[in-house]
């Protein structure tokens, strides 16, 4: 039998260089390709399977909460108070019905008249129209600084006294002296006895305290004495005779604007305004113009004219606007008072 042939035996000794260098490559490209599919196995048992998409709840619309509808100012709901001070509330009393009734006519406005017997009652109630009922009050020059001070309205109208050359808007007062004191200036009044009627009372006391301390007098502690008399015509009397140094008073209390014998005018001050209504911004642009064109009518009216005369004892309604008042607010500013205090 015939034996197989054996396969020819290689001697690495006699391989070539090329031959050596041809192996090692084969070799290598194998480890290689190997080390490949590893890897790539590896990424694939790795990797996780894909999740399915949650199922989101289907939105639904949400009612939004009812908008409650403004009632304006001035309807039946929702009425503007008119403010007036008067020195005799319980007679001035007796108008208010009637007034009330010629205003929400002639104005087609929802208004309601209320009597105050001091005016910071009437500044308090404007200054309040950003928080509650919306208000317009009448008030005095003091007032009306406070509340032009704050912002809590500016001026549409004005009470007029008198009648033709005689018509006014405003009184100024006078600071009288005793004659053989000699005084020159109002500031010389400092350390000397000054009298009044009483401490409440405009004229002998807080005008001329304003005065006083427009020229550096502090009317609390730079005066020798202040006294108290009864009536006007007993006080010009004290100073005349030498019981007091000087004093406030009306321009009206002057006969014939002259001074009597053993008295003197030591300064005449700035008008104050009579009762001037001031309008709050949260009126409406349409009810401002309602309101003025209706109190106009009404003090233009005869028997309208009279029922308001119980109340502001005007003679005729006159526009103004805050340039009207630029002396006094000059004078005012000149004290070095804060008057926004006296509106807050």
């Amino acid at each position: 039998m015939t034996s197989r042939p054996h396969a020819p035996q290689i001697d690495r000794a006699t391989l070539n260089p090329d031959h050596r260098f041809a192996r090692r490559l084969l070799w290598a490209a194998v480890l290689i390709a190997l080390f490949v599919l590893a890897g790539c196995r590896n990424q694939e048992t790795a990797a996780a399977p894909t999740a399915l998409p949650a199922i989101s709840p289907t939105p639904r619309s949400t009612p939004l909460p009812e908008v409650v509808t403004a009632v304006p100012v001035g309807a039946e709901e929702n009425p503007v108070q008119m403010v007036i001070y008067s020195s005799a509330p319980r007679a001035a009393a007796n108008f208010v019905s009637r007034f009330e009734n010629a205003l929400v006519k002639e104005s087609g406005l929802n208004i309601r008249v209320l009597v105050v017997d001091r005016y910071a009652e009437a500044l308090a109630a404007l200054c309040d129209s950003v928080n509650g009922t919306v208000s317009v009050a009448w008030l005095d020059g003091l007032t009306y600084m406070a509340a032009t001070a704050e912002g809590c309205g500016v001026p549409a109208l004005i009470v007029e006294r008198g009648v033709r050359r005689n018509a006014q808007t405003g009184e100024t007062g006078v600071i009288i002296a005793n004659s053989e004191r000699s005084f020159s200036t109002v500031a010389q009044i400092e350390g000397d006895t000054v009298c009044r009627l009483s401490y409440d009372d405009f004229w002998t006391w807080m005008m001329p305290s304003l005065v006083l301390q427009s020229k550096g007098v502090n009317p609390t502690t730079d005066l020798k004495a202040i006294n108290d008399y009864e009536d006007l015509e007993t006080l010009i009397q004290a100073v005349a005779d030498g019981d007091c140094d000087a004093a406030g008073i009306p321009s009206t209390a002057l006969a014939g604007g002259e001074p009597p014998e053993g008295v003197s005018i030591l300064e005449t001050s700035v008008a104050f305004p009579y009762p001037v209504v001031l309008i709050p911004p949260q009126l409406p642009l349409g009810a401002q113009t309602a309101l003025i064109e209706a109190l106009l009518a009404l003090a233009d009216n005869t028997d309208s004219a009279e029922i308001m005369q119980g109340l502001l004892e005007q003679d005729a309604l006159i526009p103004v606007t805050t340039d009207d008042f630029s002396d006094l607010t000059a004078f005012l500013e000149s004290t070095g008072l804060d008057f926004a205090q006296l509106g807050g």
